[in-house]
């Protein structure tokens, strides 16, 4: 088997006295759609900010391409960094920012990246992501599917490895949800990256996974082919696909 690209190791993660994340271990493979599942306060969103380095375990670790990143020295974790995107859940746009000024801002921020450098690369994502008409104008006057692309594009301006959806389709109707969904497989395909999606959307989620972990009261208790979940013997996972009660 190949080294896993991203991997999560005997991760502990406890807040006053609850056990968020209790032993979780998990496999990112380079190139895959991976779907992180489970019940509201479960620990996904906090396992995704393990992975980013926003939140730190309190025991584990979370390897990169066999690397501890707690081993890693500045670089290596500035390199890191510089590989992965992260979509928030409410896509973390500045209001007081037109899109073209949101989409540029990892790209800005820097300051090493000469601007007529930073104009075309905007200018390449918004037009793949067909929101070019769009960039003079501020987030509010925006639509809901419109927001989610131009999160999307601010996410991919830096060309990265992994990108890290976090409820991407929360909020949305489902003719929206569905919009997000053939979104994100579009361009995972067209760009290649990775990504790892926190989502309740089942079974629509399965259609663009490759790979499907549930996170049950801290642990991960089924992980394995998006089809095979169907198969499981698991009573707690064949409840909550089901929207039943265990």
């Amino acid at each position: 088997m190949d080294q896993p690209f991203i991997e999560l190791i005997d991760i502990h993660k406890n807040f006053s006295g609850n056990h968020v994340l209790d032993g979780v271990n998990l496999s990112i493979e380079k190139g895959r759609v991976t779907c992180v599942i489970g019940k509201s306060g479960t620990g996904k969103s906090v396992l995704l900010k393990h992975i980013i380095g926003l939140m730190q375990p309190d025991s584990g670790q979370v390897c990169v391409d066999g690397m501890p990143t707690d081993q890693m020295d500045n670089i290596q974790k500035h390199r890191f960094h510089r590989q992965i995107s992260y979509m928030f859940q409410d896509n973390a746009l500045f209001d007081f920012l037109t899109v073209w000024e949101n989409i540029a801002l990892p790209l800005t921020e820097k300051k090493k990246i000469p601007m007529d450098q930073i104009r075309q690369r905007v200018k390449e994502k918004m037009e793949a992501l067909e929101i070019s008409k769009h960039e003079n104008k501020y987030p509010a006057q925006l639509s809901g599917g419109i927001r989610k692309r131009v999160a999307l594009a601010r996410a991919l301006i830096t060309e990265p490895v992994a990108v890290l959806f976090d409820e991407p389709t929360s909020g949305l109707d489902p003719v929206r949800r569905n919009s997000v969904h053939a979104m994100i497989t579009t361009y995972q395909k067209e760009f290649g990256f990775t990504a790892v999606i926190v989502s309740h959307d089942i079974p629509q989620i399965f259609t663009i996974s490759q790979r499907v972990a549930m996170l049950d009261q801290g642990k991960i208790i089924y992980f394995g082919k998006s089809d095979g979940i169907f198969q499981t013997d698991n009573d707690i996972v064949k409840a909550f696909i089901s929207g039943k009660e265990p």
